[in-house]
């Protein structure tokens, strides 16, 4: 008699999704930052001044169709690595039974 083997994968669909919420929540809190700054409702930080503007000097210039084209493809991918990992947990479950049939 053979040990039954699990296997267990997290989704990487949602890794992305709590990835993509983290990055809206961070954008989120330096735009409410920058606004506040320019109503003037709270004064404004050199050093914070100085890493935003790092920041958006080292974002590449892709132009918004390229993008989009990018980020589908890698879509594509994930989703396309998704249906093959999730064929082989199928085609290992169905081993797992085919093997455990009495002879």
């Amino acid at each position: 008699h053979k040990a039954k083997r699990t296997v267990s994968m997290q989704s990487d669909l949602s890794k992305v999704e709590s990835a993509s919420t983290n990055l809206r929540q961070m954008l989120q809190t330096v735009i409410e930052y920058v606004d506040n700054v320019m109503a003037g409702k709270i004064v404004p930080d050199v050093a914070v001044g100085r890493s935003l503007l790092d920041l958006v000097s080292s974002i590449p210039k892709i132009d918004p169709e390229e993008f989009e084209n990018m980020l589908n493809a890698n879509m594509k991918d994930l989703l396309m690595v998704m249906y093959l990992a999730n064929l082989t947990r199928t085609q290992l479950l169905l081993n797992e039974k085919i093997n455990s049939i009495p002879a």
